[in-house]
């Protein structure tokens, strides 16, 4: 999947090399919620900003950082970087969480200092290129996720992926483009989320693994002056009900502490979208991603977009 990505955001940069990219990384969520084929008519000039969702199935913090700077080295800068916060992902206890999702055989040495939480040097383009080893990373992910963590993957899309399923700005649908899931594919959507996430929602807290993480990206944005914001994608209230009650005061104060220390902005859409928009309680169908794209559009991303330096508005 990163080389489909890589190949058609490389296409995209051809085709529109004055344009600011703005980067979107994240987890499945984002990868079949969020729509960039759906903006591209609003593009009123080749300076306007334009989107790439670069999001990955079962990419938390660490392996956001990692793409982030595999893209970095690959000679891709972009102006803006979208960052997923996955709550589930922020608590990652030892030996659990991406550690179990990665298989480190064949990968950089600066790759296994981020899931050491190692201090790292700046990206260089110089280094070696990611396409040398980013196939055998990318052969590996989904088997891996379907091991350890089967309700971190698109549980309805084949492993054999093909471009084809992706439209030009990355966007995958999920479920192969079911329009609304009947009433029984998403009661098992649900008892299989619930299966996956219950125990992690039930005791999460914020780990020093996933703050760090995020950290370090956004101190990476910094040194590389990319424009950083955080986003939580939409849960339906069925999925919600899973976490305690004070978890989303906890959840808040994070939020709170990353704003003051960082000075990043921070959309919180958790609770944008209605239980029929997805398939599962978590992951958007088309219709669905296409009206959550719109409102992400019009109340978030058209203000970050004018926020990048010499950039015009979408719209």
């Amino acid at each position: 999947l990163y080389e489909i990505k890589l190949t058609k955001l490389r296409a995209r940069l051809k085709e529109h090399p004055q344009r600011p990219l703005i980067l979107v990384l994240g987890s499945s969520r984002p990868a079949a919620g969020i729509r960039p084929d759906l903006w591209q008519d609003l593009a009123s000039s080749d300076r306007t900003p334009m989107v790439f969702n670069f999001a990955m199935a079962g990419a938390g913090p660490r392996q956001q950082l990692i793409y982030l700077r595999r893209i970095l080295s690959e000679g891709i800068h972009p102006a803006g970087v979208l960052i997923e916060i996955l709550p589930a992902l922020l608590n990652q206890p030892e030996n659990a969480g991406e550690d179990y999702l990665i298989k480190k055989h064949g990968m950089q040495a600066e790759e296994l200092a981020i899931l050491a939480g190692h201090n790292l040097p700046p990206p260089s383009p110089d280094s070696p290129s990611s396409s040398e080893w980013s196939s055998h990373w990318s052969s590996l992910r989904l088997r891996v996720l379907r091991r350890f963590a089967p309700a971190w993957v698109e549980t309805d899309v084949p492993s054999n992926a093909s471009p084809k399923q992706f439209t030009p700005w990355g966007w995958r649908a999920f479920a192969e483009g079911v329009k609304v899931a009947t009433a029984e594919e998403y009661r098992r959507g649900l008892e299989r989320a619930r299966s996956e996430y219950e125990k992690n929602l039930a005791d999460w807290k914020v780990t020093d693994v996933g703050d760090r993480a995020v950290r370090r990206m956004l101190e990476t944005g910094r040194q590389e002056q990319i424009r950083p914001a955080l986003y939580l994608m939409p849960e339906g209230a069925d999925f919600r009900e899973m976490y305690r009650p004070e978890v989303r005061a906890e959840l808040n104060d994070y939020l709170a502490t990353i704003i003051q220390d960082c000075g990043v902005p921070v959309l919180d859409a958790t609770e944008w979208s209605a239980n029929e928009d997805f398939w599962d309680g978590h992951h958007l169908l088309a219709d669905g991603a296409a009206r959550f794209s719109q409102r992400f559009r019009r109340e978030f991303l058209d203000n970050f977009a004018a926020s990048l330096s010499d950039a015009p508005r979408l719209s």
